[in-house]
């Protein structure tokens, strides 16, 4: 809870806020010390210090993330400080990647809606996204990567000096081959020379993503041979080569690789699937804006 704003400011209060063990001093208490927190700016960092200095200061709430944590939620990581008006201070250390699992509908960091007061996410480690799926059989088009940081209140910083990046997107799929042209077919229905029928598509490899590699897409299957039918049993297929055989049908193309972080999936040849976009590095809800302060790398579709 912040000082009063007004009146008489003791230094138990001060400490009650702040910490620190007795007995207590005024010179304890500069800014960026050992105990208040950089968002008090009227409380000095050195020299002359005043009670009045105190009005409306308040600690900050410090959490700092594991590494290998996943799809976070920063109201469960500050539980009923989230909706207290208050600086929070969310800390991913060097050396620590947070990333998200399960779907694309996951994000690493997730800040919810009903947040009050003001949040600073503090990143010197990577926060990763989820690689997109591959196109496929019914869907040829490869899915955008997965959002890195996803933000549904106002009042968030992000303070960037290590790597954000959203998830690869997917890669899209071949197309399936074409079916042979049918030969010779008897108007007593007593021969019939066919075409083979078409190899089936690739599936689109996946984008990268959190504890993920992208992945090359598959390869298309190939085409079946012609074939020959009717009332001649094993002369079937001679008769059709006498009077016109049916050709094979074409292999199915191969599928695209997957992105790799921050990039997008890619396109299967010949007009086939598309490849899908790279994941945000972060995600904003509509109507919500944010601030980077960016010294690091981010890499991804911009919010």
């Amino acid at each position: 809870m912040a000082l009063q704003s007004s009146g008489s400011i003791s230094l138990n209060d001060i400490a009650t806020e702040f910490g620190g063990s007795t007995p207590h001093s005024i010179n304890e208490y500069y800014r960026n010390g050992s105990f208040v927190t950089a968002n008090n700016t009227n409380v000095p960092t050195s020299g002359s210090i005043d009670f009045n200095d105190f009005y409306g200061a308040v600690k900050s709430v410090v959490v700092t993330l594991s590494n290998a944590e996943t799809n976070v939620s920063v109201s469960s990581k500050f539980g009923g400080n989230f909706s207290t008006n208050i600086p929070k201070i969310l800390i991913i250390p060097s050396g620590a990647e947070i990333g998200a699992t399960g779907g694309t509908g996951n994000r690493a960091i997730t800040v919810p809606s009903g947040m009050s007061g003001t949040l600073d996410i503090q990143n010197s480690g990577t926060i990763s996204g989820a690689g997109g799926p591959g196109g496929t059989s019914s869907q040829a088009n490869g899915s955008m990567g997965g959002s890195a940081i996803f933000i549904a209140s106002n009042g968030v910083t992000v303070t960037n000096s290590g790597t954000i990046r959203g998830g690869g997107g997917g890669g899209g799929a071949g197309h399936d081959g074409s079916p042979g042209a049918n030969g010779y077919q008897d108007p007593n229905n007593t021969l019939f020379c066919n075409g083979g029928s078409g190899g089936g598509h690739g599936d689109g490899g996946n984008g990268q993503g959190y504890g993920s590699s992208a992945t090359n897409g598959a390869n298309g299957s190939p085409g079946s041979p012609a074939t020959a039918s009717g009332n001649y049993g094993s002369q079937n297929p001679a008769l059709c080569a006498v009077f016109g055989a049916g050709s094979p049908g074409s292999g199915g193309s191969p599928g695209a690789a997957g992105g790799t972080f921050g990039n997008a999936g890619g396109n299967a040849s010949s007009g086939n699937g598309s490849g899908g976009a790279a994941g945000r590095y972060v995600q904003l809800s509509s109507g919500i804006n944010y601030t980077l302060s960016n010294s690091g790398t981010v890499s991804g579709t911009a919010p």
